[in-house]
């Protein structure tokens, strides 16, 4: 930082100096600007996040009940899936207790049997 501090008295002898670096930083802010300006035209427009931002865009009352509709299929669905899961862990859970109760059987049979020889 000293060496920076060190080289003003002498770039402030050099005004030539001094607008060549004005004129490169004053080109690239107004090269940054028009490239921004280029992508954000290009950029297509953000997706609505949420139901509520999706209703801007509607045409109508017909929209939000269709929308409304899909919402009640996807809950029916879903609650559909859930009993399903709820069913196959059951059978695990069952399963799990079957196997369980079988190899509790079989090491008291060893354990019954290793007592008698």
């Amino acid at each position: 930082m000293e060496h920076l501090i060190a080289l003003l008295p002498l770039l402030s002898s050099m005004p030539a100096l001094q607008v060549f670096v004005g004129g490169a930083v004053a080109v690239t802010c107004v090269a940054m600007v028009l490239r921004a300006n280029k992508d954000k035209h290009e950029v297509p427009p953000p997706a609505p996040g949420t139901v509520g931002d999706a209703m801007v865009h509607l045409q109508g009352p017909a929209e939000v009940l269709t929308i409304l509709r899909d919402l009640r299929e996807i809950g029916r669905q879903q609650v559909e899936h859930l009993a399903r899961i709820a069913e196959c862990q059951r059978a695990a859970r069952e399963q799990l207790t079957a196997q369980t109760d079988l190899l509790r059987s079989i090491d008291r049979e060893q354990v019954r049997h290793h007592g008698h020889d």
